[in-house]
């Protein structure tokens, strides 16, 4: 049996069209701070919290970056 190794979704930006044509465009982003929180308390062993945590900001800001940009195209 093969078994998946769990993973936590930290950052998603998708893009879609409907069924009108429209184009939908989404971002699920874990909040930075909130992960540090939870890391701290739940994994304090982890080295790489905050390494982690700066990469979920700059993802966020380049995922508002795309979204405000696309604005032009749609």
């Amino acid at each position: 049996m093969n078994q998946k190794k769990p993973r936590a979704e930290l950052f998603k930006f998708t893009v879609n069209m409907n069924d009108r044509g429209n184009i939908e465009l989404d971002m699920d982003v874990v909040n930075p701070d909130e992960f540090t929180k939870v890391m701290e308390q739940g994994m304090p062993s982890f080295e790489n919290t905050f390494e982690v945590a700066s990469l979920i900001r700059y993802l966020q800001s380049m995922g508002n970056e795309m979204m405000d940009n696309s604005r032009r195209y749609l």
